[in-house]
C-alpha cells in the first residue's frame, strides 16, 4: 500500500499527530509493513482478534517507542484506535500496545521478570512480545 492510500486510511487523530510530527511518517510509514512481516514471520498469518493480532500491536508500539521514544509512540499508537467503531476491540489493542510500548522502551522488568538487557534488535523486540505473549501478558480475544 503507497503512502497517498495509507493517508487516507488514517484517523482525524493520527492525520493531526503527524501533521505536528511530520518528521516521523516514514518511521510510522515502515512500521506497518515492518510489524506485518514479523507476525507472519512468528504465526504464518495476520489475525484478527487472536494471539497474532496480540503479537501484532505488542511487537508494532514496541518498535514505535525504540525508535521515536516512549511518548510519541503512546501518542500515536493511541490517536490509531481514537474513535474505533469496535471499542471493545480497540480496548484490546490499547492493552497490548502498552505492553509493547514498556517492551519498546526498555522497562521490561514489570512485564518479564527474567528478562534481562535492553531489545534493540527488531529479533529481540519480537522475542519479548512473544515471551509476553507465552506469559499471559497479552490479550488475545476482546
Amino acid at each position: 500500500m503507497g503512502l497517498y492510500e495509507q493517508w487516507s486510511d488514517l484517523t482525524v487523530a493520527e492525520k493531526a499527530f503527524l501533521a505536528m510530527n511530520p518528521h516521523l511518517a516514514p518511521t510510522i510509514y515502515r512500521s506497518k509493513d515492518i510489524a506485518y512481516n514479523e507476525t507472519t514471520a512468528r504465526f504464518g498469518y495476520n489475525g484478527r482478534n487472536d494471539s497474532s493480532d496480540a503479537f501484532r500491536h505488542c511487537f508494532w508500539s514496541a518498535y514505535l517507542a525504540r525508535e521515536m521514544g516512549y511518548l510519541r509512540a503512546w501518542q500515536y499508537t493511541s490517536s490509531h484506535e481514537y474513535g474505533s467503531p469496535h471499542p471493545s476491540e480497540s480496548r484490546m489493542d490499547l492493552h497490548n500496545n502498552s505492553i509493547g510500548l514498556t517492551i519498546g522502551g526498555g522497562d521490561l522488568r514489570n512485564i518479564l521478570p527474567d528478562w534481562t538487557g535492553f531489545p534493540d534488535s527488531n529479533s529481540q523486540l519480537s522475542n519479548a512480545c512473544y515471551s509476553a505473549l507465552s506469559a499471559g501478558k497479552l490479550q488475545t480475544a476482546p
